[in-house]
């Protein structure tokens, strides 16, 4: 009697076609509407410097890259001189200000008439925080829709993201990860807009008073609002960043072992099909985590598209002020030269404290992007 020999695996289901067949099944059966929402909302608003990417594009950008950088930074450059070219007023009226403030600040030393130059400082004051209240009222005004739009587009992916999470296998990991992040979203979002911004407003506000008055100093007193604001900003991301990846490769590790050991169980102990029912696993389980991939790696761009235009809109007033302090400073009156330039460093910690906070967002979609593929490797 002759063995008849069982033929080995015609068609491997673990091939790239299948695998990703099987992903572009998996993202087509899930609810991408209530995330998908700001990608229409950002080419709503910023269309014209963005490339032309449907829904669809979108998801599959990650797997087929399209376009090419020059589009997205003509876009940007295109962006940023639209802000230059509306914000010119800024320019104007700043260095019009500091020259009649130098002008009169040279009568004054000519004619030695201190009631005329008491009446004329405090004019060129008020006109000057004038400036000045409706630049900064612009960039927290900038700041905080950011960071609402930022928490509510986290809210939105994270469930999403958990369960895809959970299908690839990452059961613990996803379990442990999604209070972590919900907690640091709500918390983040709450000492932005009660604490570091009126923190960095404040030592704005101390710093023009320091250099506009000659008997009442606060210049220790910014430094203070700004150091604080600084440190519980550092402090925030050092602890979520130690925190969140060391509970991510310890439960990723865990996700993996597990996986590991039913993969073993169903292919030593089920009789005649246990071969075929792991394979299965396998590539339902890897085509899940390429699914969570494309997921994760389009939302960590969304994100950080939702943060780009703003804190670019912030950098452009921010080196507005900067510039017309270094052009009057040999000219301009002394006092609102350091206060121009103390609005322009005011500024900079704003657009650097929004940077951050989107930075542990971004990191926290693309830390669990890439500890949830560790289960992948150990199996």
């Amino acid at each position: 009697m002759s063995s008849q020999k069982i033929p080995t695996n015609a068609a491997d289901p673990m091939t790239p076609a299948s695998l990703d067949q099987e992903m572009q099944s998996q993202l087509v059966e899930q609810d991408h509407e209530a995330w998908l929402g700001f990608w229409d909302q950002l080419t709503g608003v910023y269309g014209e410097y963005l490339p032309s990417l449907s829904r669809k594009d979108l998801l599959e950008l990650v797997t087929n890259p399209q376009g090419s950088i020059t589009e997205w930074f003509s876009g940007i450059m295109q962006f940023i001189f639209h802000e230059v070219a509306e914000h010119a007023h800024i320019i104007f009226w700043l260095l019009l200000l500091l020259i009649i403030g130098s002008i009169l600040q040279t009568l004054q030393h000519s004619f030695s008439s201190s009631g005329v130059a008491s009446v004329s400082s405090v004019a060129m004051t008020g006109l000057l925080l004038m400036v000045i209240i409706g630049s900064v009222e612009t960039c927290v005004t900038y700041v905080t829709q950011t960071i609402s739009l930022m928490a509510d587009f986290m809210y939105a992916l994270l469930p999403l993201y958990m369960a895809m999470l959970t299908i690839s296998g990452s059961v613990t990991t996803a379990a442990v990860s999604h209070p972590l992040l919900l907690f640091i979203v709500q918390f983040s979002h709450f000492l932005m807009q009660h604490f570091l911004v009126p923190l960095f407003v404040l030592s704005i506000l101390l710093d023009i008073v320091d250099t506009i008055s000659t008997s009442f100093r606060t210049s220790k007193m910014a430094s203070l609002c700004r150091q604080v604001g600084i440190w519980l900003l550092g402090l925030l991301v050092m602890i979520y960043i130690s925190v969140f990846t060391i509970q991510g490769v310890t439960t990723s590790v865990t996700d993996g072992v597990a996986a590991k050991t039913v993969k073993t169980i169903a292919g030593q102990f089920i009789p005649f099909i246990g071969k075929v029912v792991a394979d299965t696993t396998d590539l339902l389980l890897a085509s899940s985590v390429m699914a969570k991939n494309a997921v994760g790696l389009a939302g960590a761009l969304v994100l950080a598209i939702i943060v780009l235009f703003p804190a670019l809109k912030i950098l452009v007033v921010a080196f507005m002020y900067r510039i017309c302090a270094v052009v009057m400073e040999p000219l301009g009156h002394p006092g609102m030269v350091q206060a121009v330039d103390a609005v322009s460093k005011g500024l900079f910690h704003l657009c650097a404290s929004l940077v951050l906070v989107s930075i542990m967002f971004l990191l926290g979609i693309v830390v669990l992007l890439f500890v949830s593929n560790i289960p992948l490797m150990i199996r």
